[in-house]
């Protein structure tokens, strides 16, 4: 389909010169809009403004008309011009309406893309930082970290010095269950040595209800996005301000055994390596308990097993 040329126009004008100016200024206006498809919007604005014109010379040669036959038809003249100004007015408006909005909702899903990207940026840095920051434990007796926001690094077995070695290392190790090895070699030299540990507790008093004696020693490390951990013995929660990571009971070496270790704060729900079952023993650990003396009773009380509670912050 073609654009109405002005030609066919000028035509439909000349036999619409009795109608009123109104229908006129409208057929002319629904043809320009039919025209407006095949242009662009200056074209388009150009055309009104000619029908406009149109308009005025075709009202004021109505109006010599009327004058000339002696008929004064000014009212209606009046209200007539005022409508069609009116609506070649809201045209306008409406075009410039449709524009701004257009342009509106170009610079809204601008914003939305520049606004999705921040949030990615800042999604990334937020990543980055927790990951930068943060501080990791041994959770002695457990194969998995506590569900507080804490990612498991490894898990592992307990170990340490031989119960009955007066030298070696007093700290407890966890091993990891995969090792990776340096230099491949059975060393026969003098050496420390490091063995798996056993729990070393007995039915009538044990605080724990899914272990016995004899059995290994599990362990695990975790990490946490809080940076600072700490140990409290003789505490089953922590203090305000700090977050709970695991709570159980001090553990460590026999008070007559040659082997001297740490004390480590065993979670109140151990595990226990599968399959250990036979008495190799290795680093014993027991269950530690009050001694009152330069320890005051009370608060303390003698002969208690002592809890234990690791925080973070």
């Amino acid at each position: 389909m073609t654009p109405t040329p002005w030609s066919t126009i000028r035509t439909l004008l000349s036999t619409l010169r009795h109608s009123s100016p109104v229908l006129v200024i409208l057929i002319f206006e629904e043809l320009i809009a039919i025209n407006f498809r095949y242009v662009n919007t200056k074209t388009y604005i150009m055309y009104l403004i000619q029908c406009f014109l149109f308009a005025l010379l075709y009202v004021g040669r109505q109006s010599q008309t009327t004058r000339a036959s002696g008929y004064n038809d000014c009212p209606r003249f009046d209200y007539e011009y005022r409508l069609l100004e009116r609506l070649l007015r809201a045209e306008f408006s409406q075009r410039e309406t449709e524009s701004t909005i257009m342009q509106l909702q170009d610079k809204l899903k601008a914003l939305e893309t520049d606004v999705k990207e921040k949030n990615l940026k800042l999604q990334l840095l937020t990543d980055a930082k927790s990951k930068a920051l943060g501080s990791t434990y041994v959770r002695w007796g457990r194969n998995t970290c506590p569900e507080n926001d804490t990612d498991l690094v490894y898990k592992g077995f307990a170990g340490g010095s031989f119960w009955t070695h007066s030298g070696g290392a007093a700290d407890f190790l966890c091993l990891p269950e995969n090792p990776t090895w340096g230099a491949n070699v059975q060393y026969t030299g003098a050496s420390g040595f490091i063995f798996g540990a056993e729990y070393k507790v007995y039915h009538g008093s044990n605080p724990f209800l899914t272990v016995s004696s004899e059995i290994d020693v599990p362990c695990c490390v975790c990490r946490t996005t809080r940076t600072n951990i700490l140990m409290i013995p003789g505490r089953t929660n922590c203090y305000p301000g700090w977050s709970m990571e695991y709570t159980g009971y001090l553990m460590s070496g026999h008070h007559v055994h040659a082997g001297a270790t740490n004390y480590v704060c065993v979670d109140a729900n151990p595990e226990s390596r599968p399959g250990s079952i036979d008495n190799k023993e290795g680093h014993l650990m027991y269950i530690v308990q009050v001694k009152c003396g330069s320890l005051p009773c009370p608060p303390y009380v003698e002969n208690r097993v002592v809890a234990c509670v690791l925080c973070s912050i």
